[in-house]
């Protein structure tokens, strides 16, 4: 939102508490679903209006509940819009938004090739092979975001339990906090000694560094082209790979009628276990972040930020069913697409 808007007039909004932008915070976003109603807040002069919408193709919004059932609500952005959107944190806050705008359109473009198959002429498996390497890219590239917001706030917060400030500034990489000099993934005592966090957030960290440390040596070995090209066979049911193909073998299971000769599975499951376990550990990372610190009064109170994409089905699909496989740790808390957390 323009700093050319006073805070009086932005005060003028409704669901946005004006304490909110005196600690400098941003409003991520001037669209809003109350009621079942839409309201956009357009910025015009130094001046707000109130317009009316029909509907929203792609966007973020806030709302007391999600407009349609595919809007995503991930609890770590809402936090993140709700407490912690500032001038340096803002580019990385929706740097993740456009990330996953632009996975729900890749996985709405393998529905459409394995759909077309007959008209691209055996090109299918090469088509596939080229979402899955971005795929890994966009979901490498989230947990980079990430550790740039969590850095960003980091000098800004005061500790829950004794109202003290952090004593080191943590690394802009992501790998730099869980990936040790020998190249494998730190413990929780490693990070949390080197850090100096509290030991519920290095624990976190920690639990999520062995699938960081395996998708980035795939994206790397994509990027750079230090290994194979993972093999796609094309057939009438889908996309399938080999059920031994890692790193995708590491991240999820397949149902015993779900194998095909030759050892073949879906690749689907694969890949929305590849994008799910990267929104779990946004989620554990920026909830556990929320626990320990104090956060102070939310934006916009008794309202959610949902993420509203143009392939959001496609995306909510996928991510469904990679919920119902998911095998969780006792402490994990389950990704939810469809339903505001209490």
């Amino acid at each position: 939102m323009s700093n050319q808007v006073s805070i009086e007039k932005i005060g003028a909004i409704e669901h946005v508490d004006p304490h909110a932008i005196l600690r400098g915070q941003i409003v991520c976003t001037t669209t809003f679903r109350t009621d079942d109603r839409w309201q956009l807040w357009f910025i015009s002069d130094g001046r707000i209006f109130p317009m009316q919408i029909v509907d929203l193709s792609e966007g973020a919004y806030f709302g007391d509940g999600a407009a349609a059932p595919h809007d995503l609500r991930l609890q770590a952005l809402d936090l993140i819009a709700q407490h912690a959107c500032f001038g340096e944190t803002a580019k990385p806050f929706m740097g993740i938004w456009d990330d996953l705008y632009n996975i729900a359109a890749s996985v709405a473009k393998l529905d459409l090739v394995m759909a077309h198959q007959s008209e691209v002429y055996g090109q299918a498996g090469r088509m596939v092979v080229t979402e899955v390497e971005y795929l890994a890219v966009q979901c490498r590239s989230i947990f980079d975001y990430l550790q740039k917001i969590i850095k960003a706030l980091w000098s800004k917060v005061r500790y829950k339990e004794d109202g003290s400030s952090p004593k080191k500034t943590l690394p802009d990489s992501f790998r730099e906090m869980v990936i040790g000099g020998d190249n494998k993934p730190r413990t929780t005592a490693e990070i949390e000694e080197r850090f100096m966090i509290p030991q519920a957030l290095a624990l976190v960290y920690a639990r999520h560094a062995p699938f960081f440390a395996n998708l980035r040596t795939m994206r790397d070995a994509i990027v750079h082209k230090g290994g194979p090209t993972p093999v796609i066979f094309a057939t009438e049911k889908g996309a399938y790979i080999e059920a031994t193909l890692w790193p995708f073998s590491a991240m999820t299971t397949w149902q015993p009628d779900e194998f095909e000769p030759n050892n073949l599975v879906p690749l689907k499951p694969a890949l929305g276990a590849m994008v799910y376990l990267t929104l779990l550990a946004a989620e554990e990372l920026i909830s556990t972040y929320a626990l320990v610190v104090d956060l102070g009064r939310p934006l916009c109170p008794n309202h959610a930020l949902f993420l509203r994409a143009s392939s959001g089905k496609a995306l909510a699909d996928l991510l469904t069913n990679a919920d119902k496989r998911h095998a969780p740790l006792p402490s994990d808390e389950l990704l939810t697409t469809t339903q505001k957390r209490e």
